[in-house]
């Protein structure tokens, strides 16, 4: 009786040959890995740059349960299983690794051969709970020969019992695997065809090339020295806790190759195409849109001579909290019959919404699924979101943006990629952008479908999307539908419901006086980017001549005959130059903050103009009144007469400079007043009185005529008194003794500061939140791991490597236990009430809480007797965390300097003084070091010293910084001064 026989390559074509992709392959074993229970879907590319690679191999993993040798011999290698497409689930238990029962992944029992796509040779490395490592081998281009049979093929298959054995058991697979070419298993293969006594199989005659390109690579495999260590040792032991399934490909494909390209800066744009089409796929593999979503991680660790980089870091790809500052939103849910309800945002309008495609009544193919999309406007103009958040969502959108579908939590690929438009929306815009209004590469957001109500939509052998059968049509065409219908009611051009153009018009209103004000605020740092970087030349310039002039008339003054005629010119000249240098004294703008860099540029140029304001000028002065001595008294009166001339000019100067740039705006002004009046207000009732102008002279005609133009005019003079009138009243307002300029930057500045201080007080009050909460947890914790630490030492083996790692431990956890008690009295649960602190407490305070610190860097803390004798009467939860602050930065900016010293002092009856010899704090940043976040510590978080502040200061203190130059900062480092309040000091008596 004729039966089916399958050739090798039928297994070449059902795996490699149905996996359209590299993230495909990639999914479809993490599917496997989710349905095993795997917590944690893993892949690791170790490239050749690394330590002790060779070649670059790829191991991709899952902590699941993974197979015993049963498994793998009546399951894993037999194709077609249907135990998942059964859909039954698990029982709770030791299957299921105590986990709830998950709905499965897989259904057509073939995904596993998606492994091949990946590259070859592969080794599976798998464990069950009970059962010994399993350690497969093939290299899946055996399935190329299309003169082999599947029956004909060995797949070499071992188990390991001891790590010892992993190297013997490795080269006994891959001679086993070798086997299988050869006629007599005992004899070598000699892969060269001109000697006879060659050993092939008969079925490897025509494809010899193939067989020796496998042979050479399997014989010449090379493992890393940590590969035994990596890959190995996790998961050969009995323990209960071990188990879980490891694919190694050790001649990846090229496309993985090509991923270890994907952070250098010079990346083509060939490989940075198809960098980000793998990234945009494997990324959001788990609803991450959701809550409620799965608890799997997975990663993609590309690993190369500078570390380790994950190629799909969550933090990129978008979370349910996008939902909540989109433009628009929508959220609800299509029933069994196709009819949707929900939600509808519209900017900030919620509407509810109801919608059902034109179709027979009854249910529909597809079934049930919830929906949920956010869009954000293409044009920035449009957005009600701010530039920073706009650009947030842009840069998202550009790599992940797009409408994906999961099923159960799992995503179906390839929906989500942005070139997967399967509900052409890209098509329909292209005939009226408009009118259609939604667009694939603006939006974000899922398709919720489940095994359970939406069975007939199938995914394709090849992974590519449902296949195209009645359910999908139907459940195509009626999102189709919905989404029409929502742009022709709500969104597009003419909408049926005006939600959105009365929003747009404030958006348009705020985004055109924000675009103003940008421009406005653009070119004011610009002029001033222009002064910062021309004023320190032209000062320098100015200041040159000047001193060239004043040596001149020190030379004139030594001639015996002195003249008025002479020194005259001089004298003029000096002057001019004199109001120069005024001219080049430059302010902090008022309008706008300036950065880092030109604050402390400007601040370098302003001690420069100052110094000769303030030295050079005075001084000059003293060589112009030499002159002047020798003069004769009508000479001088003759000089008094031409200042005053020449003062009076420039006074007039001044003024005739404001006179003409004012007429020059008037001037501006008045022709965009005129232009208006022309081409908008008249024209616009120049068209509209065409429009309305009887044909006829007929007495109804003209009396409708009559009140058509009564409320056109009333329409327009409206129009013109809102438009004009602000302006007027602003024009009435503007008075010289305001500085109009100051005033709208000093709220400007204002609001931003707010703004910022409100996003930063959430931030600071959510890490507080975080610290109490782990506090009440800290105790418990503290005392299970103590009471572990001791129990342990019993069961450890007696060698001196453990015992090292024990000590270490112990020796951490008690220096963590000292610290905890030093810690104590900052809580705030004992600083409710004053006490007397004494200086001398806390220099003791701050020697135990820093001691291994000051040991470790050679640091000495001293204090004076005034400081030791001072008594505060204050909460201990308050002043010690403020020192401890401050001695903290001190001994980062101390590592770099020799001598290494800390004092601490009272001086004045209130001032504390917390001097150190390290790095001085520039003048600049004096005031900047107590801003929330800010820090000039690589990874610092800028909190410490804020807190400090606001703290003290509710205590009446104050905490600021001296400058280098103060007579406090005698160590001419960073010198920090405590004012404290009198009534909180007391005399130790």
């Amino acid at each position: 009786m004729p039966q089916f026989r399958a050739k090798a390559r039928a297994i070449d074509l059902l795996g490699k040959g149905q996996i359209s992709d590299l993230p495909t392959a990639i999914s479809e074993l993490w599917k496997n890995g989710y349905d095993a229970y795997g917590d944690n879907l893993e892949a690791y590319l170790y490239m050749d740059s690394c330590a002790n690679v060779d070649r670059p191999f790829f191991v991709i993993s899952d902590d699941g349960k993974g197979m015993s040798r049963q498994d793998i011999l009546e399951k894993w290698i037999v194709l077609g299983t249907d135990s998942k497409t059964r859909c039954e689930l698990d029982l709770k238990g030791e299957e299921t690794l105590g986990k709830n029962p998950r709905v499965k992944m897989g259904e057509k029992g073939i995904g596993r051969l998606s492994v091949a796509y990946l590259g070859s040779p592969m080794l599976m490395l798998t464990k069950k709970i009970g059962s010994p490592l399993q350690a497969l081998f093939i290299d899946w281009r055996i399935l190329e020969n299309y003169n082999l049979y599947i029956e004909n093929i060995n797949i070499p298959l071992l188990s390991i019992t001891e790590l010892d054995d992993f190297d013997s058991v490795f080269n006994n697979l891959k001679k086993e695997f070798v086997d299988n070419f050869k006629k007599d298993k005992n004899k070598p293969i000699y892969l060269n065809r001109h000697i006879l006594e060659s050993n092939l199989a008969e079925e490897w005659y025509e494809q010899y090339s193939l067989a020796a390109q496998i042979i050479e690579i399997v014989e010449g495999l090379k493992l890393p020295s940590f590969f035994t260590k990596e890959m190995i040792t996790p998961l050969c032991s009995t323990s209960i806790d071990i188990h879980g399934t490891k694919f190694v490909v050790f001649e990846p494909d090229e496309q993985l190759i090509m991923l270890s390209q994907s952070y250098r800066k010079d990346i083509n744009s060939e490989y940075e195409d198809s960098v980000n089409e793998i990234r945009s796929s494997l990324n959001g593999l788990f609803n991450v849109f959701k809550e409620e979503n799965i608890a799997v991680a997975t990663k993609f660790i590309v690993v190369t001579n500078e570390g380790e980089r994950d190629l799909i870091s969550s933090r990129e790809f978008f979370s349910y909290y996008d939902f909540t500052n989109c433009d628009h939103l929508i959220d609800g849910e299509f029933d069994n019959t196709g009819r949707f309800s929900g939600k509808i945002r519209v900017y900030k309008n919620d509407i509810k919404h109801t919608f059902r495609n034109s179709r027979k009544p009854g249910n529909t193919a597809y079934g049930a699924f919830n929906l949920k999309v956010g869009v954000i406007v293409g044009n920035r103009n449009e957005s009600m979101l701010n530039d920073e958040q706009f650009h947030a969502y842009d840069n998202k959108l550009v790599d992940f943006g797009g409408l994906y579908i999961y099923r159960d939590g799992f995503r179906v690929l390839p929906y989500g990629r942005t070139d997967t438009d399967f509900l052409r929306f890209e098509n329909r815009r292209s005939k009226h952008a408009g009118f259609f209004f939604f667009s694939h590469r603006r939006m974000f957001g899922y398709i919720e479908i489940s095994r359970a109500n939406n069975k007939k939509l199938v995914d394709k052998a090849g992974r590519e999307g449902f296949i195209n059968n009645v359910a999908y049509k139907e459940f195509k065409a009626d999102l189709e539908a919905f989404f029409i219908d929502l742009a022709r009611k709500y969104f597009g051009t003419n909408a049926e419901f005006d939600y959105k153009s009365s929003q747009k018009s404030d958006i348009d209103k705020a985004s055109k006086s924000a675009k103003e004000e940008f421009e406005k605020e653009k070119a004011l740092r610009k002029e001033f980017a222009k002064k910062l970087k021309e004023y320190p030349q032209l000062l320098d310039t100015a200041i040159c001549n000047y001193q060239r002039l004043l040596d001149m008339l020190e030379k004139k003054q030594q001639e015996s005959v002195l003249l008025y005629e002479d020194i005259d010119s001089i004298l003029n000249q000096i002057e001019d130059y004199k109001l120069q240098i005024y001219k080049l004294n430059l302010d902090k703008p008022v309008r706008f903050s300036l950065t880092e860099n030109q604050r402390k540029n400007l601040h370098n140029y302003q001690d420069r103009y100052q110094l000769f304001a303030e030295k050079d000028i005075p001084n000059s002065q003293e060589i112009v009144n030499n002159a002047r001595a020798k003069m004769e008294d009508f000479e001088l009166f003759k000089e008094l007469e031409a200042k005053y001339n020449q003062y009076r000019t420039h006074i007039s100067n001044i003024f005739d400079e404001a006179t003409s740039s004012l007429n020059a705006s008037l001037n501006r002004l008045k022709e965009k007043m005129s232009e208006e009046k022309s081409s908008v207000f008249l024209k616009e009732i120049d068209e509209k009185y065409a429009s309305i102008k009887p044909t006829n002279v007929n007495r109804s005609d003209i009396l409708l005529s009559l009140t058509l133009l009564n409320n056109i005019y009333m329409d327009l003079i409206d129009k013109a008194h809102k438009r004009i009138s602000p302006f007027l009243q602003h024009l009435d307002r503007i008075s010289l003794d305001v500085d109009e300029e100051a005033l709208t930057g000093y709220y400007k500045i204002r609001y931003q500061e707010i703004e910022k201080r409100w996003t930063q007080t959430k931030e600071l009050a959510q890490m507080g939140i975080a610290i109490e909460i782990i506090d009440h947890q800290f105790n418990a914790l503290y005392s299970q791991v103590a009471y572990a630490i001791i129990q342990i030492k019993d069961y450890l083996p007696d060698d001196e490597k453990t015992l090292r790692h024990y000590q270490s431990l112990k020796s951490s956890f008690e220096h963590l236990e000292d610290k905890y008690k030093l810690m104590s009295p900052l809580y705030r649960t004992t600083g409710k009430v004053r006490k007397n602190i004494s200086g001398l407490f806390v220099k003791e305070y701050l020697n135990s809480f820093f001691n291994r610190q000051f040991e470790e860097l050679s640091i000495i803390l001293q204090s004076t007797t005034d400081f030791n004798n001072a008594l505060f009467a204050t909460f201990e939860s308050i002043l010690l965390p403020a020192f401890v602050n401050i001695i903290h930065n001190a001994i980062y900016w101390l590592k770099s300097s020799e001598d290494k010293q800390i004092i601490l002092d009272f001086v004045e009856g209130s001032k504390i003084l917390i001097i150190n010899s390290g790095e001085p704090i520039e003048d600049y940043y004096l005031n900047d070091i107590f801003k929330l976040f800010y820090s000039q510590k690589p990874n610092g978080r800028g909190i410490g010293l804020y807190i400090a502040k606001e703290t003290l200061m509710g205590l009446g203190y104050d905490l600021f910084a001296a400058s280098n130059n103060s007579e406090y900062n005698r160590l001419q480092g960073a010198c920090f001064i405590i004012d404290t309040a009198p009534e909180n000091l007391l005399k130790n008596e």
